[in-house]
């Protein structure tokens, strides 16, 4: 069943109701400012959820699945979650009258899914689960996998100015009624939930100590051990309210065609990304790294100057080559023999606080692979590990003191026509506990400034951070 609802540029009245519901799941395309942010989909109430999660007294994770009706988690036997999310998708295929009938949508029912960076590193060696912060204990906690089974959406077409709810035959009755109530209360006049910040935003790392990693770092660099290494830093603040308050204040100022809430059973991820991880569409494959930065200015003259000084750096140029580089390696295990491409090289990209540079890597995935495979064969993304992959991801876990939790993991979506999308999980919050987490980080290289990439660790979410500073402590 599919209906017509009333069509409005800004979807915040849609987030605010269906961003309510257990389960909620939002990608949002970011005020429809930039190219690739055409659709929001915004689902809630899914029909199973599978979980990963990981014993913090021996490191190894344990997989779960709930059907919507049920009160507890069920333990599943193996770790294997791609089998499990895709024998998930595989049991509740509709008709394909059903499929027909949505076939001009970019989802049309089936899995969204969220990835906290550190799912399946246990795999690698030197990753460490012991941390002593209390508060990187309390992230260890969480959940590494969250992906639910969604039988309704709300889609909002920006370009076409079209929004369509839709059910599958399948969808449980009690869901259909809980969000046609939900719909309905759209009539009436929908706050934004509260949420207020009880002190600013505090680092989880101080400025000695930063410099203290970036040394070791580069000693490894100058070793050879690596040529690139991601290095973030984490920032934290006690909150009371809502989360979802906090992210309809953040999409509002921080406007990214990849942003999206997600409500898990205890936590709420806050996604303002504007970077593609891995998308597929009848079978091509892309890929848009992105690896260089320049804050943005007020003055339209010393922004245009930011963005030229980041056209034509060299060290940005390289930088973004090695992971282009990395992520066509990536792909070229996968992929179609001689089918990996690189039609865009070091575009400027401007956003609402950044410049970025971003490049575009293309391939075509084999008969027989899913979408599901080649996220867990490149995941993470080159562009927040460094190169070589593995290596740079051996110094990250070393070197930073909190887990990066879902900031730089990756928010996607794989349909039952086999639409696939995702993002990398940068300028990205969590809530838990109420304490809200945010991280900023930067490729660190052989040529590399300690104080220029502390400062771009700032840079990244200063305006996250000062957008929900000024909400105020009550």
């Amino acid at each position: 069943m599919t209906r017509r609802l009333p069509y409005r540029k800004d979807s915040e009245y849609l987030i605010t109701a269906i961003g309510a519901l257990p389960g909620a799941f939002c990608l949002d395309s970011g005020l429809t400012r930039y190219p690739q942010g055409r659709y929001d989909i915004l689902t809630a109430l899914p029909s199973a959820t599978v979980n990963v999660k990981r014993n913090t007294s021996d490191g190894n994770t344990r997989l779960y699945k709930r059907h919507y009706d049920d009160n507890d988690w069920q333990a599943m036997t193996g770790t294997d979650w791609r089998q499990v999310a895709e024998e998930l998708l595989a049991a509740h295929q509709p008709a394909a009258a059903n499929n027909e009938a949505l076939a001009g949508l970019p989802f049309c029912g089936g899995l969204l899914g969220a990835l906290a960076y550190s799912a399946d590193q246990a795999t690698i060696s030197g990753w460490r689960a012991d941390h002593d912060d209390p508060l990187a204990q309390a992230l260890l906690e969480l959940p590494e996998l969250h992906i639910g089974l969604y039988e309704w959406a709300v889609i909002v077409d920006h370009e076409k100015q079209q929004t369509t709810l839709f059910f599958l035959s399948r969808c449980p009755s009690a869901v259909r009624e809980r969000v046609e109530q939900c719909l309905s209360d759209l009539e009436r006049s929908t706050s934004r939930p509260q949420f207020s910040l009880l002190h600013a935003f505090t680092a989880a790392t101080s400025q000695q100590d930063y410099q203290q990693a970036f040394t070791r770092l580069n000693h490894w660099i100058q070793a050879g051990d690596c040529y690139q290494a991601n290095l973030a830093m984490g920032f934290q603040a006690g909150f009371r309210g809502e989360p979802l308050g906090a992210y309809l204040r953040l999409r509002q100022t921080s406007q990214s065609p990849f942003s999206g809430f997600v409500r898990t059973e205890n936590a709420s991820i806050l996604s303002l990304s504007p970077e593609r991880f891995l998308s597929v569409h009848d079978r091509q494959v892309t890929t848009q790294p992105i690896k260089g930065t320049r804050r943005r200015h007020s003055n339209a003259a010393d922004d245009e100057s930011a963005r030229l000084a980041l056209r034509d750096s060299d060290k940005d140029q390289a930088e973004n080559l090695m992971i282009v580089d990395l992520m066509r390696n990536d792909l070229g295990k996968v992929c179609v023999t001689g089918s990996v491409k690189t039609p865009e090289l070091f575009a400027v990209h401007s956003f609402t606080h950044v410049h970025h540079l971003i490049s575009t890597v293309t391939g075509e995935l084999p008969a027989g692979i899913s979408p599901l495979a080649l996220l867990q064969h490149c995941f993470p993304g080159g562009s927040i590990t460094g190169a070589p992959k593995i290596r740079a991801m051996q110094i990250i876990s070393e070197l930073e003191p909190r887990p990066r939790s879902f900031y730089c993991g990756s928010l996607f979506y794989l349909d039952h026509n086999g639409n696939f999308d995702s993002s990398i999980c940068i300028r990205t919050l969590v809530c838990a506990d109420n304490i809200i987490y945010c991280w900023g980080g930067g490729g660190v290289v052989a040529d590399s400034d300690c104080d220029t990439e502390y400062q771009e660790c700032h840079d990244k979410v200063t305006a996250l951070m000062h957008s929900l500073e000024a909400t105020g402590a009550d």
